[in-house]
């Protein structure tokens, strides 16, 4: 099962709070969350479907607007 972009931001929080490793995976998963909330989707939506159709978060389309 795959992580929505609220659980990214849930991670990326808890890494930057409780694990100082783990800083640049906290920054991945924030700007991730960041790109895809900016293109339109919603916080519920799955990251990694998403980069592993389109490659890097960058290159998924802007969501549709549903009728």
């Amino acid at each position: 099962m795959g992580v929505s972009i609220l659980e990214a931001l849930q991670n990326a929080d808890f890494n930057l709070t409780n694990n100082l490793i783990a800083i640049d995976i906290a920054r991945i998963q924030l700007h991730n969350a960041v790109i895809l909330l900016e293109k339109g989707y919603d916080v519920y939506e799955e990251v990694e479907p998403l980069i592993d159709k389109y490659g890097k978060v960058e290159n998924v389309p802007e969501k549709p607007e549903e009728e």
